[in-house]
C-alpha cells in the first residue's frame, strides 16, 4: 500500500441525511491524492455511524470511523490526530466546507516542506502567495507576525481550511483543549502558529461550498459559555508572557485589542440571545472580565467606542 500523504478529520453528530453530500464533496477534491478519511461521531443519536461506515465502503475509501461517545469538537478532533497515519491532516467541517482547495494546499506543502499551509481569500491575497512562491528574495513571514496580521484583521486564517505537516502536531504537542466548546480553534491556530518553522500561505483561492454546508441553527443558547472563548485567548497570552516575552507588540495587540475584543462579542452573544444588559455585567464581574476591557494606542476605533458605551451607558449599547 501506497504511504498516505493526506488525513482528513471530519467530527460528525446526527448527520445521517446530509452526511452523504459532504462527504463527496470532499471526496472530490481527493482525486490523485492518498488520502484516508477519519469520521469521528460525537454521540449521533440517529444512524450517523452507520451511514457514514456505508459510504466509506460504497465510495471505496480508504478510512474507518471512530464512536467518540458524547463527545465536544475538540476531544474529536484530537481523537483524530491521535489515530491519523498521514503526512499532513486536515479538518473538515460539516457547517463551514470550503471548494477544490486540498490539492493546491498538498502541492504547495509537498513543494515547500511547510509546517502550516493556510489558503488565500482574495486575488490580492492570491498574487501576494504567487509572488512568495516564485521570489527567493520575499522571505516567509513568522507565525508571531502573521498573528500580528490576524489580529489586525489584515489576514483570515480558517481552521476548516488548513493543511498541517502530522509529525509538527505531534513534535510540539499540539492539540485542542477539551471541553473548550468556543475558542478552541483559535487557540489552536495561535500555539501553531508560535511553533511552526515553516508557515506558507498557499496561492489557493477558497469558496464555501454553500451547496453542501450543514445550513441547521444552533440547537440551544449559548449562554455564558461563549466566555470560553475569552479564557481561550488567555491561554494564549500565558504562553505569549512565559515562552515569548521579547515579544511585546504581539503580547500588546491581545490585551488591547484581542482580548477586549473577544470580550465585547461574548457580550453580544448573551445580548442577542436575550439576557439583560444586568444580567450580562453580573457575569463580566464574576468572571472578572469588565477587567479586560481596557484601550490603548493599539485598540481599533470601534472597538473602543464599543467599549466607551457598554461601559458609560450600557442600555444605550447595541449588540452587533
Amino acid at each position: 500500500m501506497q504511504a498516505i500523504n493526506l488525513s482528513i478529520i471530519l467530527p460528525v453528530r446526527n448527520v445521517e441525511q446530509e452526511i452523504s453530500g459532504i462527504l463527496r464533496s470532499v471526496v472530490r477534491q481527493t482525486n490523485g491524492i492518498e488520502a484516508e478519511f477519519i469520521l469521528v461521531d460525537m454521540g449521533s443519536e440517529d444512524g450517523t455511524p452507520l451511514e457514514c461506515v456505508q459510504l466509506i465502503k460504497n465510495e471505496k475509501l480508504h478510512g474507518f470511523v471512530i464512536q467518540n461517545g458524547d463527545s465536544d469538537v475538540a476531544a474529536a478532533l484530537n481523537t483524530g490526530i491521535q489515530k491519523a497515519s498521514g503526512t499532513y491532516v486536515s479538518f473538515i467541517f460539516a457547517r463551514r466546507l470550503y471548494m477544490d482547495f486540498l490539492k493546491g494546499y498538498l502541492e504547495t506543502a509537498e513543494r515547500t516542506d511547510a509546517d502550516f499551509v493556510f489558503g488565500s481569500f482574495s486575488e490580492e491575497d492570491v498574487r501576494l502567495a504567487e509572488r512568495r512562491s516564485l521570489s527567493k528574495a520575499v522571505q516567509q513571514q513568522s507565525g508571531v507576525q502573521y498573528m500580528k496580521e490576524v489580529i489586525r484583521g489584515n489576514l483570515q486564517i480558517d481552521l476548516s481550511a488548513v493543511l498541517l505537516k502530522r509529525s509538527f502536531l505531534r513534535e510540539c504537542g499540539l492539540h485542542f483543549t477539551e471541553g473548550c466548546r468556543y475558542g478552541y480553534a483559535q487557540e489552536f491556530l495561535y500555539r501553531c502558529l508560535l511553533n511552526a518553522q515553516n508557515i506558507v500561505q498557499s496561492p489557493t483561492l477558497l469558496k464555501r461550498d454553500t451547496v453542501f454546508e450543514l445550513k441547521r441553527g444552533k440547537e440551544k443558547p449559548v449562554g455564558k459559555e461563549i466566555f470560553q472563548a475569552v479564557e481561550a485567548i488567555q491561554r494564549v497570552e500565558l504562553l505569549l508572557q512565559t515562552s515569548f516575552k521579547q515579544e511585546t507588540e504581539l503580547q500588546a495587540l491581545f490585551s488591547q485589542e484581542l482580548l477586549p475584543r473577544t470580550v465585547m462579542n461574548s457580550v453580544d452573544v448573551m445580548l442577542r440571545e436575550g439576557s439583560g444588559y444586568n444580567a450580562v455585567r453580573g457575569v463580566l464581574r464574576v468572571l472578572g472580565y469588565d477587567s479586560l476591557l481596557k484601550t490603548g494606542r493599539r485598540t481599533e476605533k470601534n472597538l473602543k467606542r464599543r467599549i466607551r458605551v457598554w461601559n458609560l451607558i450600557p442600555w444605550m449599547y447595541q449588540a452587533k
